[in-house]
């Protein structure tokens, strides 16, 4: 069970959405692979096996996809969230993160918001990145030597 989920949004502008083949192209171009939940997964390595780093769901409920209907799917957005612990580096992991995040925004014109759906700022991800030292720094001192 996670202690602790990192959140990054990305969300089309309003009323408008993302296309499912669009949006396909860009998370498998940053190589996200589909996978359990019929979610996004990036693994820690591109062969889809070692740990899952960060996953994607639709900001739709039930947070799924459907790959056989992709070419018919829209969204207003997706959701990129990183689980703690993790058991990688957790830092790495999440500008990994963010620069998926940002891909999308990017090709497919839509902002970036934190789990609160407040503009993603430096700050936020300052906050973020703070988050995951302080965590990681309890966690260690939790843990036996």
């Amino acid at each position: 069970e996670p202690e602790d989920v990192l959140v990054i949004n990305v969300m089309a502008e309003k009323d408008q959405y993302f296309k499912g083949e669009e949006l396909l192209n860009v998370v498998l171009s940053q190589g996200m692979r589909f996978g359990s939940m019929n979610i996004f997964h990036h693994h820690e390595d591109t062969e889809n096996d070692g740990c899952i780093l960060y996953s994607m769901a639709n900001l739709v409920k039930p947070g799924t996809f459907d790959l056989n209907s992709m070419s018919k799917f829209t969204t207003p957005g997706v959701s990129l969230f990183m689980p703690l612990p993790l058991e990688s580096d957790s830092l790495a992991a999440f500008e990994k993160m963010v620069a998926t995040a940002r891909a999308i925004a990017i090709q497919l014109y839509g902002d970036l918001k934190d789990e609160s759906r407040n503009v993603f700022t430096k700050q936020t991800i300052e906050h973020y990145r703070s988050r995951i030292q302080e965590f990681e720094r309890k966690h260690r001192l939790k843990s036996p030597a």
